[in-house]
């Protein structure tokens, strides 16, 4: 579990400790407000490498080298021990134990110069490389003469295992068997094996007749040695056209070979893995490139790259999804310790309906392969959208954490009040008057002191200057800088307005039907009709004050709200209504 990430000193982040106990292998989306510091959260991890952080001098706090940058993770293992590990300017002991990947856009503005004395720039698309070093093109130094020589009088038994070394996918399977292939070579098992090969050299017969021989009277031999029976129950599950005494066989000479030259035998398998790779990536690029470009990998300079055209040549939902694709292949072939973190930076936020669902497809594809590997994964989607009302991220085992919280205190009679105003268990009277008097707008009187004392809400609330006034004390609370209640200010936010357009209609008849009507928007848009124009800013807080007086049960109501207004825009939106 990933359970505290803490930064220093890098970028917009002076000091902010996450708290977030992250389980692995699932999707983990991390909300916060623009200009909160997620790019500084993606670029922290992308400054680190294997020995200590490296900011560049952009990403460096208040740009002042003074200021030393620090990670730290705190993070549970899977025999229940905690670790803690970190990362400074000159140290690196999170590299040790976590590998790490950033995810971000990769549209950068280039300036081309000026003309007439006006600078012009246009947006280019930098380069994907995929592999760093394209590994050398070794082949396997695979004889089916050597082979045949080695095995004796009978060798025309035994299959040209030439098209299993051409079998990329088996071969993968190969590379992650290395410990059986050498333990098969092992004085006894070696022993074991021979003694089968020479009783099949005392038989007589054709190809055909000797195989069925074998089939009769060794196939469970075979069978019964161990780490031979690895290899050749892996071959097996290959389409190779050998029968499954050939796969036996077939394994008995992978062991020959791997042992004569191991170095070989690997360096050959780390050549066969690049190949696949490269292919599996083509086949997936090629299915999301509709566009007119040829946007494909190349080999460059010993690099495997993606070029990509400018950016005006490709829409943006084909150069976002490319360009993910595309660093989600690297990511992998990066990303190989027990544990791994892959942070994914806002680039699901702009991606349409179609695109994003594949982007999704691919994030659960890859969590699958880990799970499979026994391996953990914790892909962390920064976002500034929050999924209770954008329905960008469709995975099924999704979990939301709101990374700002700060300054935050919940009053928990308040909480109560919104409960027993959503509760239809409760009085339907006291439930409407909490509604229309409290937290609406509402200038005539009630009293309702002994329900709400019954009700475990506290008393004063039941007339409601008494709990106006409450409000007002936590929007200004919130205003300044002190711990506030994020319900209280969307209910100080709301009856604010509405008072404000309250008290601008003249006519008696006008206020009572401003009164009567249902809700914030449509009162403002009644009061319109009447020639009492509400601030556009009135309307758009509606964010805040709908969001903030709707308890919705089984479902975190206090972050949604806190990150919104954590925004400084929004912020100073509610500042003016109160001015």
């Amino acid at each position: 579990m990933l359970k505290v990430i803490e930064i220093e000193n890098i970028k917009g982040i002076g000091h902010r400790k996450f708290e977030l106990n992250i389980t692995p292998n699932k999707p983990s989306i991390l909300v916060a407000p623009n200009g909160f510091g997620k790019s500084s959260f993606a670029t922290a991890f992308k400054s680190m490498n294997n020995s200590r952080i490296k900011l560049h001098d952009d990403d460096l706090y208040l740009e002042n080298a003074a200021n030393l940058p620090k990670i730290s993770i705190e993070y549970e293992k899977t025999d229940g021990t905690i670790a803690n590990f970190e990362a400074t300017n000159s140290t690196n002991t999170i590299s040790g134990e976590i590998d790490y990947f950033v995810i971000n856009n990769q549209t950068t503005p280039k300036g081309i110069g000026s003309q007439y004395g006006t600078a012009t720039a246009t947006l280019e698309i930098r380069d994907v490389v995929l592999v760093d070093r394209i590994p050398t093109n070794v082949a396997f130094a695979y004889s089916n003469t050597n082979a045949r020589s080695k095995f004796g009088q009978n060798s025309k038994v035994i299959p040209n295992i030439s098209t299993i070394l051409s079998n990329l996918k088996l071969v993968e399977k190969l590379s992650e068997n290395y410990q059986a292939l050498q333990r098969a070579n092992g004085t006894t098992i070696q022993r074991r094996i021979n003694a089968i090969i020479s009783r099949i050299n005392t038989q007589n017969g054709t190809a055909e007749i000797l195989l069925n021989w074998i089939e009769a009277n060794e196939l469970n031999s075979f069978k019964q040695i161990e780490y031979l029976n690895t290899i050749g129950n892996l071959i097996n599950e290959f389409d190779t056209n050998f029968t499954e005494v050939q796969n036996f066989l077939a394994a008995i000479q992978l062991i020959w070979l791997y042992n004569q030259d191991t170095n070989a035998f690997k360096n050959a398998c780390v050549f066969s893995n690049y190949r696949l790779d490269k292919q599996k990536f083509d086949n997936n690029l090629a299915t999301f490139n509709c566009t007119w470009k040829s946007i494909r990998s190349s080999e460059t300079q010993g690099k495997l790259v993606v070029k990509f055209p400018k950016a005006i040549s490709i829409s943006n939902g084909q150069r976002d999804i490319l360009s993910f694709i595309s660093l989600l292949f690297r990511a992998k072939r990066h990303l190989k310790k027990d544990a791994n973190i892959l942070i994914i930076d806002e680039v699901f936020d702009y991606l349409d309906d179609a695109n994003l669902t594949a982007a999704q497809f691919y994030i659960t594809t890859l969590i699958d392969e880990f799970k499979e590997n026994n391996k953990r994964i914790y892909p962390l989607i920064l976002t500034h959208l929050n999924p209770n009302y954008f329905k960008n991220f469709a995975f099924s085992n999704q979990k939301v954490y709101y990374l700002d919280k700060s300054n935050i205190q919940v009053n928990p009679h308040i909480t109560r009040m919104l409960r027993v105003r959503a509760d239809k268990m409760v009085d339907e009277l006291i439930r409407n008057d909490i509604s229309k008097h409290l937290v609406h707008y509402e200038p005539t009187h009630i009293n309702r002191r002994n329900e709400f004392r019954n009700l475990n809400i506290p008393e004063l609330w039941g007339e409601a200057e008494n709990f106006y006034q409450f409000l007002f004390d936590e929007v200004d609370n919130y205003l300044n800088g002190r711990a506030f209640c994020p319900f209280a200010v969307c209910g100080g936010v709301r009856v604010k307005i509405e008072n404000v357009a309250y008290d601008k209609l003249q006519d008696p008849m006008n206020q009572n039907i401003f009164l009567t009507t249902k809700m914030t928007r449509p009162k403002l848009e009644k009061a319109e009709e009447f020639g009492v124009i509400s601030q556009e800013s009135h309307f758009l807080l509606g964010i805040i004050y709908n969001e903030g007086m709707h308890w919705k049960e089984n479902q975190d109501n206090v972050s949604p709200i806190a990150s919104k207004l954590e925004n400084l825009v929004i912020k100073k939106l509610i500042k003016d209504v109160f001015v």
